[in-house]
């Protein structure tokens, strides 16, 4: 495929949506077999400002955050993707998680009491939401 096009289909998959450097190139690489090309293409998306891990992070866990995930789950997700630990860290102070957990929580319990196996229940599903023992601790407490 020649450059332009390679270029023109990686625009393409910007215009849907944000993409990581690593997720971006494993898509484009499919429609090349020529290595530099891809990286070609890539190198100069960046320098124009059109791809851009940081910001693809930051719309990732916004996204993920008003899905009620928690960070472990978010951070495990962008690693996944290629995101260094360094951008998430840059943008999760940003985010209320406790609050966000105890939000999740009031919306699982309904009105039922926080008490013996209900608890464990919930405790349970933060938990594999993404939630950390500390927050979610913290969320339950104030739930009390």
């Amino acid at each position: 495929m020649p450059e332009t096009s390679l270029r023109n289909k990686a625009l393409d998959f910007l215009g849907r949506r944000e993409h990581s450097v690593k997720e971006l190139r494993n898509k484009i690489s499919k429609y090349s077999d020529n290595s530099e090309e891809v990286e070609e293409v890539i190198s100069e998306l960046i320098k124009n400002n059109l791809l851009s891990d940081e910001r693809y992070a930051q719309a990732l866990i916004q996204q993920k955050y008003q899905s009620g995930y928690g960070p472990n789950h978010i951070e495990m997700y962008l690693r996944e993707k290629g995101i260094e630990h360094e951008l998430f860290n840059l943008h999760s102070d940003e985010f209320d998680w406790v609050e966000s957990c105890k939000d999740l929580a009031k919306k699982k319990l309904r009105s039922k009491l926080l008490e013996g196996k209900e608890k464990e229940k919930i405790l349970r599903f933060l938990s594999y939401r993404g939630f950390n023992y500390e927050i979610i601790k913290s969320a339950l407490n104030d739930l009390d």
